[in-house]
C-alpha cells in the first residue's frame, strides 16, 4: 500500500544534501589553502587547523552540554573554521584564532539555535572579533618579508602588480590573495550548484564600476584582484543561511555589497578588515531586503471580489 505523505515547504528541492554541499565547499577551500601553504609556510596550515578544531570542539561541547551527547550534526563547523583559518594573516597569534574561532561557532551560532537559525555569518563575525583582538597588538599583521621581498597590503598603502595580485604574490588574509584560485573555486561551486552564480558577478561588477568612477581602471583592476573581497564573494556571500533569498533582494545584496566595499576600501582606515565589515552591513539588512525587495504573484485563480457577488 503507497503512503501517502504530507510535508512542508521547500517542495522544490536540490539534488545536494547539506553535508555534500558542504564537502564540495571544503574541497574549493583547499585550494587557497594549499597555496597559502606554498607563500607563507606551513604557519598558514597550523592557523586553519586550529580554527577547525576549535569550531569542532566548540560545537561538540555546546550540544554535550544542552542535549547531553557529544556531537556535531553536520560539517557546517569545517566549512566556517576553514574560512575563519584562511582569512587570517599568517602572523596572527595562534590564540586568537582559537578565541575568535570559539566566539564564531559558540556565540554566533550556536546560541541562536544552530546552522539555519543563525543571523550571521560565523566566519566573518569571527573574523572581525579577531580583528578587534588584534589591534591591541603593536606587530602590523599586513607587512612581510618572504624570501626577502617586503610585501605590504595595498590596503596600507602597499604598491603590487596585478600580475602579482592576480598569482597570489601578495600580503593578506592566508587563502585571500591569489585571484586565479578565486576564479577556480568559483567555477567549481557553481558547477557543482553549491553558490548562486549571479551573486559574486554582480558584486564583482559593482566593485570595479565604483572604483573605476572613482581611481581609475588600473587602480580598479588593482583593488578587484586583491585583498578578501573575492575571497568574500565566492566563499561567504552566497551563504543561503545569511544572505538574501529574493531575486530583487539579491541584486541589491550584490550591488550593495560590491559598491560600499569599493568606497569603504578607498576611503577606510580598517585595511583588509573593511570587507569583513561591508559584508557584516549587508547581512544586517538582508532581512529588510527579503521583506520588502520581492515580487509579489497573484495567487492562481486571482483575487475574488467580494463586491461582486
Amino acid at each position: 500500500m503507497n503512503k501517502f505523505v504530507v510535508t512542508h515547504a521547500p517542495f522544490v528541492r536540490s539534488s545536494n544534501d547539506l553535508n555534500k554541499m558542504f564537502v564540495y565547499t571544503a574541497i574549493a577551500l583547499l585550494m587557497p589553502l594549499v597555496y597559502g601553504c606554498l607563500f607563507f609556510g606551513i604557519d598558514s596550515l597550523f592557523i586553519v587547523l586550529v580554527a577547525v578544531a576549535t569550531t569542532f570542539l566548540s560545537e561538540g561541547m555546546f550540544n554535550l552540554i544542552a542535549d547531553g551527547k557529544f556531537k556535531v550534526r553536520n560539517l557546517s563547523f569545517l566549512v566556517s573554521g576553514m574560512i575563519l583559518g584562511l582569512t587570517m594573516p599568517v602572523k596572527m597569534p595562534l590564540y586568537i584564532v582559537a578565541i575568535s574561532a570559539l566566539f564564531a561557532d559558540a556565540i554566533v551560532k550556536m546560541c541562536f539555535g544552530g546552522l539555519g537559525k543563525n543571523k550571521f555569518n560565523p566566519a566573518i563575525m569571527g573574523r572581525l572579533f579577531a580583528g578587534i583582538i588584534s589591534s591591541w597588538s603593536a606587530e602590523n599583521l599586513f607587512e612581510l618579508t618572504i624570501n626577502g621581498e617586503e610585501y605590504v597590503s595595498l590596503a596600507l598603502g602597499g604598491e603590487n602588480t596585478i600580475l602579482n595580485l592576480i598569482t597570489g604574490k601578495a600580503v593578506g588574509g592566508i587563502g585571500t590573495t591569489c585571484a586565479i584560485i578565486m576564479v577556480i573555486a568559483y567555477v567549481f561551486l557553481v558547477y557543482m550548484n553549491v553558490i548562486d552564480w549571479k551573486v559574486p558577478i554582480l558584486s564583482a561588477v559593482s566593485y570595479f564600476a565604483v572604483s573605476f568612477a572613482i581611481c581609475g581602471m588600473e587602480q580598479a583592476v588593482l583593488n578587484l584582484c586583491s585583498g578578501a573581497f573575492l575571497f568574500v564573494c565566492v566563499f561567504t556571500l552566497s551563504d543561503p543561511n545569511t544572505s538574501a533569498s529574493t531575486f530583487l533582494g539579491k541584486l541589491v545584496y550584490a550591488i550593495l555589497f560590491g559598491g560600499l566595499s569599493a568606497l569603504l576600501w578607498k576611503n577606510g582606515a580598517m585595511g583588509e578588515d573593511t570587507i569583513f565589515v561591508v559584508a557584516l552591513i549587508v547581512n544586517i539588512l538582508v532581512p529588510f531586503m527579503d521583506r520588502y525587495l520581492f515580487i509579489r504573484h497573484k495567487p492562481l485563480g486571482g483575487y475574488r471580489n467580494a463586491s461582486k457577488n
